[in-house]
C-alpha cells in the first residue's frame, strides 16, 4: 500500500494554519511546525501593547486548533534551511523533516531600512514578545511622568509616535484608556498626551 502524500506546513499564522484546515478531508499525512506551538491572532496585537488584552486572549494552542484532524501533527521547531534536492527541511537543533509537498508561511517581520540600530527604540509590533516590550514603555513612561514636576519635560514622556498605516485607527482608540490617568498625571491638561501617526517614513 502506498504511503500518503507527505505535506509540511512552515507557520502556524493565518496562512499556514489555514492550508492544514483545508487539507482536513484529504488523504494526505499534515506536518505543520512553527516555532511557537501556539496560534497568535495578530489583528489584536495592539491590544496587548496598550494593555487592553492579555498574551493569553490572543493566543490558542495550534494542537488544539487542530486536535479533530487525524492526519495532522503539530511540532515545534525553527526552520533555517530547505533542500530542495532531497526534499527535506533543515532544523535549527540540527533534525530535518522529509516532504513531498512544501508550503512555507513563516510571515514577515518588520523592516528597518537598512536601520538596525532603530530597533532598540522603535520596536516592531508582530510578536508577543514585542506587544509586551511596548505595553511596558508605555506605562512606564506614565509613571515617569507622574513623578516630573516640570510640565515640559512630562509632556515629552506623553508623546507617542506610531509609523505605519495598520491599526492605526485601533491603536488611538485603544491608548484612549490611559487619557483619563494622563490627564491626571498632566494634573488637569486639555492635552494630556500627544500621538503622533506616521504613514511614510522618509528618510
Amino acid at each position: 500500500m502506498r504511503e500518503p502524500w507527505r505535506v509540511v506546513i512552515v507557520g502556524g499564522g493565518f496562512g499556514g494554519l489555514g492550508a492544514a484546515q483545508g487539507l482536513k478531508s484529504r488523504s494526505v499525512d499534515v506536518t505543520l511546525i512553527d516555532c511557537h506551538n501556539y496560534h497568535l491572532f495578530q489583528p489584536l496585537l495592539y491590544q496587548v501593547a496598550t494593555g487592553s488584552l492579555s498574551p493569553g486572549e490572543i493566543a490558542a494552542p495550534l494542537r488544539s486548533i487542530l486536535s479533530r484532524q487525524k492526519n495532522t501533527t503539530v511540532l515545534l521547531g525553527t526552520v533555517v534551511d530547505v533542500d530542495p534536492v532531497s526534499k527535506r527541511i533543515l532544523l535549527a537543533d540540527g533534525a530535518s523533516l522529509p516532504y513531498d509537498s512544501l508550503i512555507v508561511a513563516a510571515g514577515s517581520q518588520s523592516s528597518y531600512f537598512g536601520h538596525e540600530n532603530w530597533r532598540e527604540w522603535a520596536p516592531g509590533l508582530k510578536s508577543i514578545e514585542e506587544a509586551t516590550n511596548i505595553r511596558h514603555k508605555i506605562l512606564y513612561a506614565f509613571e515617569v511622568a507622574e513623578r516630573i514636576p516640570d510640565p515640559v519635560q512630562r509632556r515629552n514622556w506623553l508623546r507617542f509616535v506610531i509609523v505605519g498605516g495598520g491599526c492605526l485607527d485601533s491603536a488611538h482608540f485603544s491608548l484612549g484608556h490611559h487619557v483619563d490617568y494622563a490627564r491626571k498625571v498632566q494634573h488637569g491638561s486639555a492635552e494630556p498626551c500627544t500621538l503622533c501617526l506616521r504613514n511614510r517614513l522618509e528618510l
